[in-house]
């Protein structure tokens, strides 16, 4: 009688925090940059489309984020439950600021003040970048911070032209595209 051994490849390890933020960022990026580039095709004439594609491209961003978040926390380990509940807060700060808008919105009947959603979303962006910052001490963090509030800034200014949206998928590629490729490939802000 012969007897064989398997060797089997030793487990991989779970990716770690940084590795499953980088995941998320890349995702984030990629989805809402996406969206946001089409908004602006859309609404500057590059692209011929009725408006009402607007709605279908933010329900269709979302449902791929969320799709892809779960996807990332299944896959994560402990590391990236810990990430994608910090991704939700954020999230759902996202939708109450939607919701306050589009309340104040509807009051004023103007819903024009919709518009103030991509500079809502890239202050949340720096608030995470910022609280990052504090809890590593990393100041590359905090740099992306100064980004992600310079692209608000500049949304803000450019208010109600379709290069807000521009200029919101641009700052998504700098300050969650780019370090998210950075993170997600192990390396560290």
């Amino acid at each position: 009688m012969t007897a064989a051994a398997f060797t089997f490849a030793p487990l991989r390890a779970e990716p770690g925090v940084t590795v499953c933020a980088g995941r998320l960022l890349l995702l984030a990026g990629s989805v809402f940059g996406a969206a946001n580039l089409f908004q602006w095709g859309v609404l500057s004439g590059a692209l011929d489309l009725h408006p009402a594609f607007l709605g279908l491209n933010w329900a269709l961003a979302v449902g791929v984020f969320m799709t892809g978040l779960i996807r990332l926390r299944r896959i994560g380990g402990e590391a990236a439950r810990g990430v994608a509940g910090w991704s939700r807060a954020f999230v759902l700060a996202l939708v109450g600021v939607a919701l306050a808008l589009a309340v104040v919105s509807y009051v004023a009947g103007d819903w024009g003040l919709m518009r103030w959603n991509p500079v809502a979303g890239l202050i949340l962006y720096a608030t995470g970048w910022a609280i990052a910052a504090v809890r590593t001490g990393t100041p590359n963090m905090g740099a992306l911070c100064l980004v992600a509030l310079g692209g608000a800034a500049a949304g803000a200014l450019l208010f109600g032209t379709p290069d807000q949206y521009l200029i919101q998928a641009g700052t998504m590629a700098l300050a969650a595209l780019l370090p998210g490729l950075w993170l997600a490939s192990g390396r560290r802000l």
